[in-house]
């Protein structure tokens, strides 16, 4: 895939300023005005010190009043111009927020669901929330100052040359100095620190998690955090990272502090000097004392660049990494027109497909047919591409050669909800959403009738748990709700299944954590669910496929055996050795 060109920080957040964007340009506007009425009271000192040192007719009262009267208004003008370029700039930022989030989630809700697999929910939860926090706070905040940064220093410099360049040099003598130290930090290879820094840190908060989730596991089999090499090595990288960024700052801030306000170590031999040579005291004098003031505000000014230009990286990397996440190619679906439905199931036509074209091939050259009200299960090793098929009959992803149809027709050819609308998946984990059991169930069909809900509950044999809380189906699931175990929300899932009454049904390790009790319950409530219904099933456990109508071994990537239970045991091969070690395991049992 050919690497795109990464578009400015200030483009990309253009895309998502709406109505707003003029705010922009009126908050750096502004700021940039603020930061001249800022420096402009300075002048005005200057004119008062001079003054009072030169005497003469400058020394009048109606000088130095309007002189005083025009620092104070120009600092109050600063004052308000900033508080201004503020609102603007949070005005802005709240809609960019608010736009990063509806569309970055927009655009991961039109992904196809096989991104989903790839993706984990909680990295999409957090690149997009914690980026666009990032992207906030630096247009709210520091945005205000990047102009006035930028602005500032260059009439401070024009300052410096206008009342006497000589000392004017001295003074930028110390502040040279702290800038060549600066731009140390703002360097290729110390951006690229940061960025690894950043990513490491993001890295470490997902493998914490993760431990800190499996603790119980831990503690129960006395491991200590190496058990968990992942973990252990993001601490490790972190700590390497967070100790090259703070070496790398050790020598340079403290010589940036001690030489920023040392303004009066340069500039005052350079007034003797200059005295000596025969300059006026009285001026050099009104000079230096303006330099002495101004001097270390400039060195305020550059450290301040330096932080702005840091929130502006994290910014800019935040927003990148949302860019970089919702950079995912999407599949184009066919107009939503109904087809009419046909009679001949599920077929994969010379299919292969691989996830990632370096890693080779995940199926190679699948064919075969589930034909309409057929069961057909897919059993073998871990890692044969059984799960890859059934999310490939989905349209998860597309294939990379051959085609998968539906009815006789190409699957590329449907649209989004007719596809959908064929289709009802039972996997390993069945998501409930935080709601109440009616709207999870109403998920599968928004107009169905109570009758309708409550039949699908008892064909799901999950009724008796639904009636006997207290607020039935409307019982709130999750957080502050009630929790289900995992038997009964599989029954829920297969409730809002039955409820959908699609004519293909695709199950994945439907019963993989089920206990024996609850295994029972969800076997007896696929017959319901499966009845007349063209089904692909998956399954390990090999005693809820024996009633196949065929068995597909996957093996490697390819069809390695098939027929009926009885045909595949007598040809005495894989699928035969498994049924050998499944029945030892069920025979397995503890001698005390």
């Amino acid at each position: 895939m050919e690497k795109k060109t990464k578009e400015s920080f200030f483009k990309v957040v253009g895309r998502y300023t709406g109505s707003k964007g003029y705010f922009l340009v009126l908050s750096l506007i502004l700021s940039a005005i603020s930061a001249i009425c800022t420096i402009m009271p300075m002048y005005f000192v200057w004119r008062i010190i001079r003054a009072l040192l030169l005497g003469g007719a400058g020394l009048s009262m109606s000088v130095l009043g309007f002189n005083v009267a025009a620092a104070v208004l120009f600092a109050l003008a600063a004052i308000v111009l900033y508080f201004l370029s503020g609102i603007f700039s949070h005005l802005m930022a709240f809609e960019v927020e608010r736009n990063i989030v509806f569309n970055s989630l927009r655009a991961v809700m039109s992904k196809p669901l096989g991104y989903f697999g790839r993706v984990e929910s909680g990295r999409i939860r957090k690149v997009i929330m914690d980026g666009a926090a990032e992207t906030h706070g630096f247009l709210a905040h520091q945005l205000p100052d990047l102009s006035g940064t930028l602005i500032s220093p260059i009439l401070i410099l024009a300052l410096f040359m206008m009342f006497d360049f000589r000392l004017g040099i001295a003074a930028l003598c110390p502040l040279a100095v702290s800038m060549i130290l600066m731009t140390q930090l703002t360097s290729p290879a110390s951006i690229e620190l940061r960025r690894k820094y950043y990513a490491t840190l993001e890295r470490i908060s997902a493998e914490a998690v993760e431990y800190v989730r499996s603790i119980p596991v831990v503690k129960v089999f006395a491991q200590s955090v190496e058990s968990f090499s992942r973990f252990y090595a993001a601490i490790v990288e972190y700590h390497s990272f967070a100790i090259k960024i703070t070496m790398g700052w050790k020598n340079i801030m403290p010589a940036h502090e001690a030489l920023a306000p040392a303004t009066a170590f340069f500039v005052v031999p350079a007034a003797l000097i200059i005295i000596a040579s025969g300059g006026d005291p009285g001026a050099v004098v009104a000079n230096s004392i303006m330099y002495i003031l101004v001097g270390p505000t400039l060195g305020v000014l550059i450290l301040r660049s330096s932080y702005v230009f840091s929130y502006f990286h994290k910014a800019l990397i935040s927003i990148q990494k949302i860019e970089e996440m919702i950079d995912f190619p999407e599949l184009e679906y066919s107009p939503d027109a109904e087809i009419e439905a046909g009679s001949e199931g599920i077929e994969f036509r010379n299919v292969s497909f691989s996830y990632d074209k370096n890693e080779g091939s995940v199926l190679e050259n699948i064919s075969f047919k589930v034909n309409k009200g057929e069961r057909v299960a897919l059993v073998g090793p871990s890692g044969g591409g059984k799960t890859t098929i059934a999310r490939l009959a989905a349209r998860f992803w597309d294939v990379d050669d051959g085609e998968v149809l539906i009815d006789g027709i190409n699957i590329k050819k449907y649209g989004k909800r007719d596809l959908m609308s064929r289709i009802s998946f039972v996997f390993q984990n069945s998501s409930l959403f935080k709601k109440t059991i009616r709207e999870n169930l109403m998920l599968a069909r928004r107009d169905a009738s109570e009758a309708e809900l409550v039949d699908a509950l008892k064909k799901a044999s999950v009724y008796d748990v639904v009636s006997g809380l207290e607020s039935g189906l409307d019982t709130m699931l999750g957080t502050k709700g009630t929790y289900l175990s995992g038997g009964e929300a599989q029954r829920i899932a297969i409730a809002r299944a039955i409820l959908k009454n699609a004519p293909i049904v695709l199950l994945d390790e439907a019963t993989a954590f089920a206990d024996p009790e609850n295994e029972h319950a969800i076997q007896a409530s696929f017959k319901e669910l499966l009845q007349g219904k063209t089904t692909l099933m998956i399954a390990h456990r090999l005693s809820s496929v024996v009633d196949a109508d065929r068995i597909l071994v996957i093996d490697s990537g390819k069809i390695a055996e098939a027929g009926s239970h009885s045909e595949l045991l007598a040809k005495g091969g894989i699928y035969s050795r498994m049924w050998d070690e499944y029945l030892k395991s069920i025979e397995w049992k503890l001698v005390g």
